[in-house]
């Protein structure tokens, strides 16, 4: 297993003046790389900020499934296209392997996306070269 410890979570910012770095991926709103699960505010007000990130991370592992989506609020037509977009982001994980990743988050909180995808697309990277 190679794990990439260069790569790293980079903050993004809306003043004046901030140029993403060279080869960075920005991870967050709009699709396809955000978390589904802090879409919106009134998600965040539903789940808060931190269990979002934990969903998006069980999310991604497969271990929420169409009925706990359903127990959670989400209709028939949302939960097939969680499960589109879950195929979809795990198909195409390795792409992120070796870049840093951007997003909103404050560098200071332990809690953020990307870091689940920071940590998983080294091992999606190393599938896809055997698959190869």
């Amino acid at each position: 297993m190679i794990i990439d410890i260069s790569t790293r979570r980079i903050q993004r910012y809306r003043r004046k003046g901030f140029i993403l770095p060279a080869g960075a991926i920005y991870v967050g709103r709009p699709p396809p790389w955000t978390n589904p699960f802090a879409a919106s505010r009134k998600a965040e007000a539903r789940w808060g900020h931190a269990k979002s990130v934990i969903l998006h991370k069980e999310w991604l592992a497969g271990h929420i499934g169409a009925l706990t989506l359903e127990n959670m609020g989400f209709h028939p037509a949302e939960i097939d296209a969680l499960e589109r977009r879950r195929c979809w982001v795990l198909t195409n994980l390795h792409r992120l392997a070796g870049h840093n990743l951007a997003c909103w988050c404050p560098l200071s909180s332990e809690w953020c996306h990307a870091e689940t995808l920071l940590a998983m697309a080294p091992l999606y990277a190393e599938l896809d070269r055997y698959a190869a």
